[in-house]
């Protein structure tokens, strides 16, 4: 039966489709992304809402779409998908049982070091640069992994064995393949070759499947880590991350695990929450990049700070419910910086280009209990100091209950990490991307400053400037800030 899978009610009324992650033919499940889908100030991946293979897919790159517009088509007959396994030529596995190959402790260490975690077992089917085993010295761990395709025929070394450098540790038969034509292959032996594609099938989202392809990637060399042992997109990547350091170390890859740490004495391990293990993804990948440099500079907010002071005071005798804070003052100033200065308020794209954005937002990292959030205060330059602040404070209150949805998060053209709270001077903010800048904000402090007379007491403000030296240079970033703490200085430069 043919299901038409339609675009949900996401609370948009047109969104544009940037990216399709399935072709004609696939076999998809429930949950699985199919689209990638863009508005003015989100993106997000559509999953199907039904089980099946593809039919049509009656949408392009570039087509607008709105709430119940038809998708894709699937045949949700899934009987039908094994009958389209077996080609016309198939793959038998034959096992070369006079080529043994020997896996020998490389040399990576002086003294012994010990089998500290064995992954595999006998009999089991490996691929090159499958994980063997993981050695621990007194000082780091390493895993030894397969330089062949192959069988595990014996495991020699257990787990606590002390080796060194040549011992053997595991004997490997190789597997080669040979193309059987198709009218030479019997009922019973189709019948066995479809049970070992059942067994050995690959659980994976189309969108792993596209990256996959796109570089040139086995999913079969992959061990997922999701339910039924399906691949995830982070195990795909992880396997990307091992193989190129594999490249340079000679299929030995240095790494860490909690039985390094418990050969010393008694240790906790907790899981990492959702949103700790989206933002330890991201601030790796945005670290790794980007190449980041940060610039320091002192503000004075004496005058700032006094005319904060008594503007509070006034609400406050008023009986306004209004309460003005640094940071409110900060967002605006960092608004008029960015329409100042238009290089602060674009994005770069493939490397190649520069966009440039017509409009001002700014995120405000947020500390929550379960993380760093990153809320979004929209279309600054229509917005005074007071809408500033009632507009902060619900957003801190909304993400400190967990009340934030993604719409809250996306579309900010620069973000403001505040740590003013907390002693300290001067720190490196790693960049939001697809931002370019990032500023960090210490804790103010009372310096001496001599006027010409006698040292009088100022209220500085340490800031720092993270900034991506693809888009901009070191003049441009020292230009930027001055225009900041000139504004802070005299906040009635705010009005020219």
């Amino acid at each position: 039966m043919n299901i038409k899978i339609k675009l949900p009610d996401i609370g948009i009324e047109e969104m544009k489709v940037t990216d399709i992650l399935v072709k004609k033919g696939d076999k998809i499940h429930k949950d699985e992304s199919i689209i990638v889908i863009e508005g003015e100030k989100t993106s997000m991946e559509i999953p199907s809402t039904e089980n099946g293979i593809i039919k049509k897919i009656k949408v392009s790159i570039g087509d607008n779409v709105h709430t119940d517009s038809v998708i894709l088509e699937l045949d949700n007959n899934i009987s039908k998908i094994n009958e389209k396994i077996i080609s016309s030529k198939i793959k038998e596995t034959i096992l070369d049982v006079n080529k043994i190959n020997k896996i020998i402790i490389p040399n990576i260490s002086n003294g012994f070091m010990k089998i500290i975690k064995i992954f595999v077992n006998e009999g089991d089917k490996i691929y090159k640069d499958n994980p063997l085993v993981t050695l621990a010295n007194n000082k780091n761990n390493f895993n030894v992994t397969s330089p062949y395709n192959g069988i595990i025929q014996k495991i020699i070394i257990k787990n606590g064995d002390n080796v060194k450098s040549g011992d053997i540790i595991i004997l490997i038969s190789n597997f080669i393949s040979k193309n059987i034509e198709e009218n030479n292959i019997n009922k019973n032996y189709l019948l066995n070759i479809n049970n070992i594609v059942k067994k050995n099938s690959i659980h994976a989202s189309p969108s792993v499947r596209k990256i996959a392809r796109q570089l040139n990637i086995n999913l079969l060399n992959i061990i997922g880590s999701g339910n039924k042992n399906r691949i995830l997109k982070e195990d795909l990547l992880k396997y990307i991350s091992i193989n190129n350091n594999q490249k340079n170390i000679n299929n030995i890859s240095s790494s860490l695990s909690s039985n390094y740490f418990k050969q010393f004495g008694e240790i906790e391990e907790k899981e990492m929450n959702q949103i700790q293990k989206i933002s330890s993804t991201n601030l790796t990948k945005n670290w790794i990049n980007i190449p980041h440099v940060t610039q320091n500079i002192e503000a004075d907010i004496t005058k700032l700070e006094s005319f904060r002071i008594k503007k509070n005071n006034e609400f406050n005798r008023n009986n306004q419910n209004i309460k003005i804070t640094l940071l409110s003052f900060l967002i605006k100033i960092c608004a008029n910086a960015l329409k100042k200065y238009p290089i602060f308020n674009s994005s770069l794209l493939d490397n190649k280009k520069i966009i440039f954005k017509k409009y001002y937002n700014i995120g405000i990292a947020i500390n929550t209990n379960k993380g760093l959030l990153v809320p979004v205060i929209f279309n600054l330059i229509n917005k005074n100091i007071i809408d500033i602040s009632k507009e902060l404070i619900l957003l801190s209150n909304k993400a400190k209950l967990g009340k934030l949805i993604p719409s809250d998060m996306q579309g900010g053209c620069f973000t403001i990490s505040n740590l003013g709270s907390k002693p300290g001077n001067f720190f490196t903010p790693i960049i939001n991307s697809p931002e370019i800048a990032i500023l960090g904000i210490s804790q103010a402090n009372i310096k001496p400053f001599w006027n010409g007379k006698k040292f009088i007491p100022h209220l500085i403000l340490p800031l720092s400037l993270s900034y991506d030296h693809r888009v901009i240079n070191g003049v441009e970033a020292i230009i930027f800030l001055n225009y900041i703490c000139n504004l802070i200085s005299d906040i009635r430069n705010l009005l020219m």
